[in-house]
């Protein structure tokens, strides 16, 4: 699988090429705009006036989508997943032990009506090689480093509240060697307080130091599926009609998540080139979580509701489940990277030579916000944890250099190179649009005050250091000023002031817009907020209600400071080629108080409470 993995040691200059891409991109684009300042004021303005008309299309989608992804996970969570697993039992398989399950037949929400009739009847016109729902086996891998028994146990208590029943789950518990003595006693007592509720409890202790991987949590569940696949072979069970799932320490599962992706998995055409993605949400200890980290998690959690809206787009992010068999095909996660879920989009894409996408699952995996056991080391976790998400600008040259060498390439070029830009186009816009909007738009206006210098102003009057624009020009071409005036070169470079003039003129318009529409964006984004938190424990002082209006001040702060300061301190790793060998774990507090036995995690009130308040 070497073909297939991250590259050691020195790499090659085209694969460095790609590596430095994206930071070149993040700092040039604001280089741009002072760069066409000097050259010729108009060409700023006009490129100023493109990034921003593109920043409002973005926003607009993305606004529309998060209100469409809450909407469809809203529909997902009024489905009875198990009665429609039920109903495709008894086409595929009339002895299926699953018909007791059915109930009175229900409307079923209109995005999914009329995908349930369309597979009833392909299943009864093509029942062949398709697994019945309740023959599925789902195993669950949680990955665990060293965080405290509190935060683990209502995550393995959730999954015993799965309504496809815990003793249909195998649970693989993934747990690292240097979690030391501490993290081995939690996890016996996780075995003794929950293992026999399930079909199987498996402890996989992950050994520190293997080869050939960096210590993270990829050679963990690695290490873990590895041990699942030959429980598997020894219990007689088939690979392909096992799903597992990889899940955080700290992650909790919708009730209705695996039964769920049971009917996604016989619903698709070519299941074993899938992956199934839930929705993130960051709300599980949310009410204690200081407000810069809310306002963070609110954002990540609004970007997955996005993100489910659009399938072309949609890529592997912490939790997500794949079939057994495609993970033993391809020896399961990078064991090389830091970022092992998004990249490991990108392995199973090049393995499946282009025929792989991820399924959308609309209902959520509740997991932390960030949450230390101060402020300060709150923030710094928080800010770690970002630069490691952002790390996934190392896919980058991974994809490039598939795209472009041929004798490496395992996908076709149409396929990859359109995903390609939207990778690199994620990463430069979450490195630059929050600097930008804040500081780059005024660029031309501060050069404009500070030379006297405006838009129509004649361009050979204006000298900067005793240089006129047509010089400067002729000096940027590479041609002669008399080369510049001759009627060729004037016909090709006549109609770029003109049609800049034109973009410039609508700056101003375009620059008032976006205060009305950020203005929506904030309100749209604070309800939906809103509307996905858990209910407010006992604890917590009714005053926190306020603040969950109010954190939205610092949004700005955030953003700037944390979402795109992350992602350019990543990119410049990158480009200087001072790559990451280790995982920094997220440090992860119990919240004040807590109680495995008398603070648990209750998921059905948590959906009634929203449904309530909702409806």
């Amino acid at each position: 699988m070497e073909e297939n993995e991250l590259p050691t040691g020195e790499r090659s200059p085209l694969y460095r090429f790609f590596e430095m891409l994206p930071a070149a991109l993040s700092i040039a684009t604001p280089l741009a705009v002072i760069v066409l300042t000097v050259v010729d004021l108009r060409l700023a303005v006009a490129f100023v006036a493109v990034f921003v008309a593109i920043t409002i299309f973005k926003g607009l989608r993305t606004g529309i989508d998060a209100i469409r992804g809450y909407r469809r996970l809203r529909a997902a969570e009024s489905v009875d997943w198990g009665q429609l697993n039920a109903e495709l039992d008894l086409v595929l398989d009339r002895s299926s032990s699953a018909s007791p399950r059915l109930g009175l037949p229900r409307a079923l929400p209109a995005p999914f009506a009329a995908r349930h009739t369309e597979l009833l009847a392909r299943l009864r016109s093509e029942p062949a090689g398709k697994t019945a729902p309740s023959r599925l086996v789902h195993a669950v891998v949680v990955a665990a480093y060293n965080e405290p028994y509190e935060v683990m146990a209502p995550s393995i208590r959730a999954l015993t509240e799965s309504s496809i029943g815990a003793e249909n789950l195998v649970v693989v518990f993934a747990h690292e060697e240097r979690g030391g003595e501490q993290m081995r006693d939690s996890v016996r007592l996780l075995e003794l307080e929950f293992g026999h509720l399930f079909r199987a409890f498996l402890p996989v202790e992950h050994p520190a130091g293997l080869p050939d991987e960096i210590p993270g949590k990829g050679g963990n569940i690695t290490y873990g599926g590895r041990y699942l696949a030959r429980w598997v072979e020894e219990q007689g069970i088939d690979p392909e009609s096992v799903l597992v799932t990889t899940l955080d320490c700290d992650n909790r599962v919708h009730p209705a998540y695996f039964d769920y992706v049971s009917y996604e998995f016989v619903r698709a055409r070519d299941p074993q080139r899938l992956s199934f993605q839930p929705i993130s949400l960051f709300v599980n200890n949310v009410w204690h979580a200081p407000a810069p980290t809310r306002v963070i998690a609110a954002g990540n959690s609004l970007w997955n509701l996005t993100s489910t809206m659009r399938p072309f787009s949609l890529r592997n992010f912490a939790s997500h489940t794949q079939p057994l068999a495609a993970l033993i095909e391809m020896d399961f996660w990078s064991r090389r990277t830091i970022v092992e879920d998004g990249h490991q989009y990108w392995r199973s894409f090049f393995h499946f030579r282009g025929d792989y996408g991820v399924v959308p699952v609309h209902v959520p995996i509740y997991q932390d916000a960030v949450l230390a056991e101060n402020l300060p080391r709150t923030l710094r976790a928080q800010f770690k944890q970002l630069c490691r998400w952002a790390y996934g600008a190392s896919d980058v040259p991974f994809v490039g250099v598939r795209m472009l060498e041929r004798e490496r390439a395992a996908a076709p070029f149409g396929a990859t190179l359109r995903r390609f830009i939207l990778l690199l186009d994620s990463h430069v816009t979450l490195s630059t649009i929050a600097p930008m909007l804040a500081f780059g738009v005024w660029i031309p206006s501060w050069f404009a005050e500070l030379f006297g210098k405006t838009l129509h102003e004649p361009s050979e009057s204006i000298l900067v250091n005793g240089i006129s624009e047509t010089e400067r020009l002729a000096q940027i071409l590479g041609l002669g000023t008399a080369q510049v005036t001759t009627p060729s070169v004037q016909a090709f470079i006549q109609p770029i002031p003109d049609f800049a003039d034109r973009l410039a003129a609508l700056l101003p318009f375009l620059v008032d817009s976006v205060r009305p529409l950020a203005t929506v964006a904030v309100v749209v984004t604070i309800v939906l907020t809103l509307l996905t938190l858990p209910p407010r424990p006992p604890e917590v002082s009714r005053l926190r209600n306020l603040g969950m209006i109010a954190q939205w001040v610092l949004l700005p702060i955030t953003m700037i400071c944390y979402n795109a300061l992350s992602a350019i301190t990543s990119q410049l790793r990158l480009l200087l080629g001072r790559y990451r060998e280790s995982f920094d774990v997220t440090e992860k507090a119990a919240v004040p108080g807590a109680n495995p036995d008398d603070a648990r995690f209750d998921v059905e009130m948590w959906s009634s409470h929203r449904r309530s308040s909702t409806g």
